[in-house]
């Protein structure tokens, strides 16, 4: 392509130092254009001012039309009934607030109320149990200084002859037989019962067995037994104290005998 130059006008030179350098790389990208911000918003009496400085600088000779001044008014209005219910809700919001932290506090304190009250019903009432005798599930045997403690056993549907073998700490081992055991639960005092050799005062551990209709012996259900000689608390629970060894929770007795 020829290019053509007019008379009297210079050639640009484009070889040699004068030649202007290339372009290098990608152009560089404007930076984004940010609009200032007003973190501040106009309330009703901005607004108010807005409009009564329009009024007072509007042109005598061309005043503000009727339809614009009550559309302005109009949202004026607007603007004061919006923030009035701003207010409300925000007080509404705070007034629900106040009243769930003191149902919750209320619902707080009943729970409290509720467990010291059951805590102190079951207190006095394993206190009126000193002095008893209790049953749980187990085969512990609790003889006192009298010798007397309570061989208590379900029979099932056998009856007749039977046999209780106590245990004691060391091993040694004492039996003694049951006369006219019926079916179903039934209680021994070991004062009653002869036991070979002799039972000494202490904590044992003991089975029994009832003779079938065939002659042969069954094992029987047993029952732990002894007499309630104290209370503690343990956690704020009452636990009794049996046989002055065995502690259990009220709640694991399945009876109270006097």
């Amino acid at each position: 392509m020829i290019t053509s130059i007019r008379p009297g006008s210079s050639v640009p030179d484009t070889s040699g130092a004068n030649a202007p350098d290339p372009a290098v790389g990608p152009a560089t990208p404007s930076a984004p254009r940010t609009l200032p911000t007003n973190p501040l918003s106009l309330g009703k009496n901005d607004f108010l001012k807005l409009l009564v400085a329009q009024l007072k600088h509007q042109d005598p000779m061309n005043p503000m039309d009727g339809k614009d001044m009550a559309a302005q008014l109009a949202q004026f209005s607007s603007v004061e009934q919006l923030q009035e219910l701003n207010t409300k809700f925000d007080a509404q919001g705070k007034a629900e607030a106040a009243i769930a932290a003191s149902i919750a506090a209320l619902t707080a304190d009943q729970k409290t109320a509720n467990e010291n009250l059951v805590s102190l019903i079951e207190g006095q009432a394993a206190m009126a149990t000193v002095g008893k005798t209790g049953v749980t599930d187990g085969n512990q045997l609790f003889i006192d200084r009298s010798l007397s403690g309570t061989v208590l056993i379900d029979a099932g549907t056998n009856h007749g002859a039977g046999i209780v073998t106590a245990t004691g700490a060391n091993g040694e081992t004492s039996t003694a037989a049951l006369s006219n055991v019926v079916a179903g639960q039934q209680a021994f005092d070991t004062k009653d019962l002869t036991f070979v050799p002799p039972l000494k005062a202490g904590k044992y551990t003991y089975g029994a067995s009832v003779a079938t209709d065939g002659g042969t012996f069954q094992s029987v259900k047993t029952y732990t037994t002894g007499r309630i000689t104290g209370m503690r608390y343990e956690k704020g629970n009452p636990i009794l104290i049996i046989g002055d060894s065995l502690s259990l929770p009220m709640s694991k007795l399945t009876q109270i005998r006097s």
